[in-house]
């Protein structure tokens, strides 16, 4: 297994190496705030096929 030289940094290593602790809770809120969106969004979506699954097997 190799190591990465530092001085090959990636562009996610560079921002948590570099960017301010403000900076960091700003991109953290914004991700958890989508990734909290689209659990939303697939806990309708099944909620949708399961409502649809109930009408159909009592029809």
């Amino acid at each position: 297994m190799t190591t990465a030289k530092t001085s090959e940094l990636s562009v996610l290593a560079d921002f948590f190496s570099n960017a301010s602790a403000q900076t960091k809770r700003d991109v953290f809120n914004v991700v958890i705030s989508k990734a909290i969106a689209a659990q939303r969004d697939v806990l309708q979506k099944a909620e949708a096929i399961k409502a649809a699954r109930s009408v159909d097997a009592k029809a």
